[in-house]
């Protein structure tokens, strides 16, 4: 499988539609909220939406666009991603990444002295993000852990692993 180049960054996914005035729950995959702040605009489902208002609740946030004012208009969106263009990706802290800049690095494994593979996709769980690593012929998936990888170098296109004796890949 072929992973295509993303071109804009997923800073959220909508969940669900709420109540009838148009409001989507949207769950942040984002370090930055404030990308939902009333008059910032963002791509969803092929459109260019501007943030009417946001509130935060436990599970992500209520937001509301302009132009999207009931729930007929606002179902069609639950499952769509959030979206702004890759270029207003903003600076993270050191040892943070994007997922789109992980992708097509190569992974070494030091225990095993060897390549791996390039990294396909970036997964994301609850406890910690899953390299899924391919060379081709096989995959590997490798947690996004401290204990595991041991050093991400993007500007020699190196991820650097210490997998463990049990496995295997």
């Amino acid at each position: 499988m072929t992973t295509q180049p993303e071109t804009d960054l997923r800073i959220g996914l909508v969940r669900s539609a709420h109540g009838v005035k148009g409001a989507l729950r949207v769950e942040l995959l984002t370090d930055f909220p404030d990308r939902f702040a009333p008059g910032r605009e963002v791509n969803l489902a092929g459109r260019r939406l501007r943030v009417a208002r946001s509130t935060h609740q436990p599970d992500g946030l209520l937001v509301t666009f302009d132009g999207i004012d009931d729930r007929n208009a606002a179902e069609p969106l639950v499952g769509a991603y959030v979206t702004v263009p890759l270029e207003d990706a903003r600076a993270l802290p050191a040892d943070r990444y994007y997922h789109f800049q992980l992708v097509g690095l190569r992974v070494f494994d030091v225990h095993r002295d060897r390549a791996l593979g390039e990294v396909a996709e970036v997964l994301t769980y609850p406890a910690n993000d899953v390299l899924r690593v391919t060379d081709g012929s096989h995959e590997v998936l490798i947690p996004m852990i401290r204990s595991v990888v041991r050093a991400i170098t993007p500007s020699e296109g190196r991820i650097t692993v210490d997998l463990p004796e049990e496995t295997q890949a």
